[in-house]
């Protein structure tokens, strides 16, 4: 089966001990490397986020903005449509002019609510990236700003931007090789575990792979980074060229 090619792909690094990448492949989990002690008391909130209500912030924007649409088509069609209807055209042909015109504004339309919903899905992000800064903050007397912005992006991304489905590379122990597995579940907290209690399912589809090119992100992801372009497609084709083995 080929893999999807319009899914994301995660470097998920679980820390330099090989043993819990081991536990991650036996357990068919994937864990980040966010090494604090307020990591397990963020975990009722972690789970929350996907919870968390952003619409009441956001709803007098959003009215105001389709209505601002709303009123600009409307102005505008009937400009156009008043103009048509001033040059003396034949019925036939004003009522196509008229139908193109309407298509053309409909098209607007719906593009300038694709890029509002697009628009308040960054400003939910926002709004819950935000919360996770304030509850890091509140359990530290103090903590410097890129390490903040490092550990509640990590947190976050690994909770709500990594979907069921998405593909998760893992660093190995031995150097240039990685695990390569696809998301199964949502972000649980597993209190009784040791070292893998923030975990997401996972089903691990190649469990070694030599993928030298993604060591350089090892150390820049510090927890979780995409991976796009060029190595996302070596990935996707590595994994190809497996299911083309098995089968």
């Amino acid at each position: 089966m080929k893999m999807d090619r319009d899914e994301n792909c995660w470097l998920v690094n679980t820390g330099y001990c090989g043993k819990r990448a081991e536990a991650c492949l036996e357990q068919g989990v994937i864990t980040i490397s966010i090494e604090f002690h307020l990591m397990d008391e963020l975990a009722d909130e972690i789970v929350n986020l996907k919870y968390m209500d952003t619409k009441g912030s956001s709803f007098g924007y959003l009215r105001d903005e389709y209505r601002k649409m709303d009123s600009k088509f409307r102005a505008e069609l009937a400009e156009e449509f008043k103009n048509i209807g001033s040059l003396g055209e034949p019925p036939e042909k004003s009522q196509q002019q008229k139908m193109e015109i309407l298509t053309s504004k409909l098209n607007w339309l719906r593009e300038e609510a694709r890029l509002l919903r697009k628009t308040m899905k960054e400003f939910d992000r926002f709004e819950k990236h935000e919360r996770i800064k304030d509850i890091i903050r509140s359990g530290l007397c103090y903590i410097e700003e890129a390490r903040l912005n490092k550990w509640s992006e990590s947190i976050f991304c690994f909770a709500n931007d990594v979907c069921i489905g998405d593909l998760v590379v893992m660093p190995l122990m031995e150097n240039g090789f990685f695990a390569v597995g696809r998301v199964r579940g949502g972000y649980e907290y597993v209190e009784n575990a040791l070292d893998l209690r923030h975990v997401r399912n996972v089903i691990w589809i190649k469990e070694k792979a030599h993928i030298p090119q993604l060591v350089h992100l090892i150390d820049v992801s510090g927890g979780i980074v995409s991976i796009s372009g060029e190595l996302r497609t070596s990935i996707t084709d590595l994994l190809d060229y497996h299911e083309t083995l098995r089968t």
